[in-house]
């Protein structure tokens, strides 16, 4: 569909297209420096007037049946915006009205569009009474300070005002920016973000701080790769509180396949679960230290066959288990916490579950044992030998750490 523009804008198209087509080489610092702050704040104008376009279309009833969706959506689906994006040009376009001096600065390139939106949420989080006096105190600020700074400000210049003396008004409006953002990227992974509340951040991070801890001298992994596998791990104990154990194993798993895909040994099929697709490899590796309950389907998932769950080790070889390797991990060098007894020799590969084929793992090096493609075996001394992939060889002793 051809783009019909009002005069302006066809204006400020030409001007950008003529822009892009300009290859003049600059030397002057002083220009160059002009141009970019110039153009910083020509955006933030831009950003003023497409407000005010988007507050118009969203206010037109008309457009829900020429696009056929919400504004936000066809912000997100026809023009292509990320949703943190379109969700501020909304908010920009819906409250701006309600406060005609940060509009006002806004609309004259006082401050840019990140700006408007960190006062805006500012001032949606302080009560209604107080919203005006603070107001041109946030404009100030935002004149020589970054956009992440406002928020911080609100505390310090309640304070200096007099107000909120017992901290009602900060604890409230801490509470009301709490939140937690987890969206769906490629393959798969998920991208989080978010704001804690200062009692459940120091919770959080304390128990990230504890779980994220390196495994030893071996450990490559980046602290920030540590604190996403901390992340699994607490899922993991989180579920394991919450969901049904069915006995004595830390997890049940109920495994419900088709009859082909059982006889395909389950090679290469992803596994559904209620928390979303599992591979082979994961399941197996929750499955190491579980109850298996087999439920076979037919072609048309009619129950053909509901097994008998295989027990797990008894209580007294976790016990014996745990004395015998220290009560921690038997990676070698490896302080963390043992959360899972591991099979040595798999259960698929005929192992026993018996104390000379238990060993004790931490969540990492359980995963690394499973997924990592390390091997685990039984030290001819007693101890254990890993086995990394390119065939470098580490024992840990029985009695040692």
């Amino acid at each position: 569909m051809p783009l019909i523009l009002s005069d302006p804008v066809a204006d400020v198209a030409t001007a950008v297209d003529k822009l892009l087509v300009d290859d003049r080489l600059i030397t002057s610092p002083d220009m160059l420096l002009g141009d970019v702050e110039s153009l910083l704040e020509s955006i933030s104008g831009i950003h003023a007037v497409l407000a005010r376009r988007v507050r118009d279309v969203d206010a037109d009833v008309n457009m829900l049946d020429y696009t056929g969706r919400g504004t936000k959506r066809w912000l997100i689906e026809d023009q292509l915006l990320p949703g943190p994006e379109a969700s501020r040009l909304m908010r920009l376009s819906k409250y701006l009205p309600n406060h005609p001096a940060t509009q006002a600065a806004f609309e004259e390139k006082r401050i840019s569009a990140a700006h408007a939106a960190a006062i805006l949420t500012a001032l949606n989080a302080i009560p209604i009474d107080l919203r005006e006096t603070v107001e041109p105190h946030l404009i100030e600020r935002a004149r020589d300070y970054p956009p992440e700074e406002i928020g911080g400000f609100v505390d310090e210049l309640l304070e200096r005002l007099g107000i909120d003396k017992d901290g009602d008004i900060r604890r409230g409006r801490r509470n009301t920016q709490r939140g937690v953002d987890i969206a769906t990227t490629m393959h798969g992974t998920r991208s989080l973000s978010g704001t804690l509340t200062p009692d459940v951040g120091a919770r959080f991070e304390a128990a990230l701080d504890d779980a994220s801890q390196r495994c030893g001298a071996d450990d490559s992994r980046t602290p920030r790769q540590r604190r996403h596998d901390a992340l699994g791990e607490i899922a993991d104990a989180y579920f394991a509180q919450t969901e049904p154990t069915f006995g004595g194993a830390p997890r049940t798993v109920i495994v419900t396949v088709d009859l082909a895909t059982l006889e395909d040994q389950l090679r290469e099929r992803w596994v559904s679960t209620p928390h979303g697709p599992l591979a082979p490899e994961t399941v197996r590796r929750l499955a190491c230290d579980a109850e298996i309950i087999p439920v076979v389907l037919g072609g048309k998932g009619e129950v053909l066959d509901i097994g008998q769950a295989n027990h797990e080790f008894t209580t007294a070889i976790r016990r014996a288990a745990y004395v015998r390797d220290g009560g921690s991990c038997v990676f070698p060098g490896c302080g963390n916490k043992c959360i899972e007894l591991h099979h040595i020799v798999f259960r698929r590969h005929g192992g026993a579950t018996s104390l000379d084929n238990a060993a004790w793992l931490c969540a990492f090096h359980h995963w690394l044992v499973h997924e990592g493609r390390w091997t685990l075996e039984r030290h001819h001394e007693g101890g254990y030998l890993w086995t990394n992939t390119v065939g470098h060889q580490l024992i840990r002793h029985i009695g040692t750490a």
